[in-house]
């Protein structure tokens, strides 16, 4: 089956094309804690492209955004007791 598309002549179905090659970027193999918040979720989508499951991959980025938001947490919070603690 064709798609007749709006451009140029028909088109074949997504589903009649041949897979094409994904080309990888250094950010898809690297631990996710590596990466800015910016650069997991590009790498997010560009897995979600070449056909990863979407709700692994917003379920693995929200997780890690939130442990680093904990630790942020934390810290501030071990700081100001710190600093309170020292007068």
């Amino acid at each position: 089956m064709a798609d007749p598309g709006t451009d140029g002549p028909p088109q074949p179905a997504p589903r009649d094309r041949p897979p094409q090659p994904v080309p990888r970027d250094p950010e898809d193999d690297m631990p996710l804690a590596e990466l800015d918040a910016r650069a997991r979720a590009d790498a997010a989508l560009r897995r979600i492209r070449a056909g990863a499951d979407p709700a692994r991959e917003a379920f693995d980025l929200a997780n890690t955004m939130n442990d680093e938001t904990v630790g942020r947490l934390t810290n501030a919070v071990r700081r100001f007791f710190r600093r309170s603690s020292g007068r």
